[in-house]
């Protein structure tokens, strides 16, 4: 069943009432089992039953059952590498999540702007580096975007400061956290997906210690997976903090068939690290991703049929699938 039932509002009200758990069970036409079950949140009902219960409690049903709630999953895109493609698997998974009808909202965490402009976005005043300042709620900050099921906040080059800025702030660790938790609660959006800085400091360390997820991208040279190892620590030191915290999946971005037998080496290093972790679904190298960029546009926008588009679109449905099973 989609949506929020809200369990405490049943309990709290019956007991309010002074009416057990049998009584309501045998007003509503149901076993005791099920009204237990619902009051510990440890099942769903129809929205039918839903509505017998709320009517027998004196409540609407609006006041136990939001249907618009939508359960949040939290994903950043990381690497402590630059140029392998974070900014463009980041927006791309984004859309192409938008195009299956789930609700995104994208965050750009990384002060060189590039998926703010990547959607068509440009310098706002409202952006992260200043409600990271203000410790602001970030439901005040979030834009619009011309495609449909994607809303957005915005980076700023400002943010350059921001990591000097945090190590000032008490329980620095945490800002993000407390300035997302409002959005979350809501149920606003079925991903919130943050786009990172190279950098393994204090504010991917809150972007971290927010997330459920990890997507790394990774090319297959061996400059580029040089330092996973250290990428990897840093994870396991926010797992400390942040029990959730888990890798999605590792995405080979810039794949070139041309180049076999040093893929295959770097590839063999990959899996050392992180065994079954990386998608089945292999970026290629492509022209159109420059062409997106230099037009501001996600590339599936500048060719919906494109070899890039299809398989950007199947790394999307393996995220759906990973983050499903939680």
């Amino acid at each position: 069943m989609k949506g929020k039932i809200y369990f405490d509002k049943i309990h709290n009200r019956r007991i309010e009432l002074d009416i057990t758990q049998k009584e309501v069970a045998e007003k509503v036409g149901v076993s005791i089992s099920v009204i237990k079950a619902l009051e510990t949140g440890r099942s769903d009902s129809t929205v039918e039953t839903l509505e017998k219960i709320a009517e027998l409690l004196g409540l609407k049903l609006d006041e136990v059952y939001n249907p618009e709630y939508r359960d949040t999953k939290v994903i950043s895109v990381v690497n402590n590498k630059g140029g392998v493609g974070k900014t463009s698997v980041c927006g791309s998974i984004a859309y192409a999540l938008s195009e299956m009808d789930y609700k995104i909202l994208c965050i750009d965490a990384d002060m060189q702007m590039n998926l703010t402009h990547s959607l068509g976005l440009s310098k706002n005043p409202m952006h992260l580096g200043l409600a990271i300042e203000k410790e602001d709620d970030l439901i005040n900050y979030i834009h619009k975007t011309s495609y449909p099921n994607i809303d957005f906040i915005v980076s700023d080059l400002a943010m350059s400061t921001t990591e000097m800025l945090l190590f000032t702030k008490v329980e620095r660790e945490s800002i993000l956290k407390h300035m997302l938790k409002n959005i979350i609660n809501q149920g606003i959006y079925d991903f919130i997906i943050f786009d990172t800085n190279p950098v393994l400091g204090i504010l991917n360390y809150n972007v971290l210690n927010v997330s459920e997820y990890v997507i790394i991208p990774i090319e297959l040279s061996i400059f580029a997976i040089d330092g996973l190892d250290t990428l990897v620590k840093y994870i396991n030191s926010i797992k400390k903090t942040n029990e959730k915290l888990d890798i999605a999946g590792i995405v080979i971005n810039k794949y070139d068939l041309r180049e076999k037998k040093i893929t295959e080496t770097c590839e063999d290093i990959v899996k050392e690290i992180f065994g079954d972790k990386i998608f089945k679904t292999r970026i290629g190298v492509d022209t159109k991703i420059k062409q997106a960029q230099l037009e501001s546009i996600p590339v599936m926008c500048a060719d919906t049929t494109s070899r890039i588009s299809k398989q950007y679109r199947d790394l999307a449905k393996e995220v759906v699938k990973v983050v499903s099973k939680r």
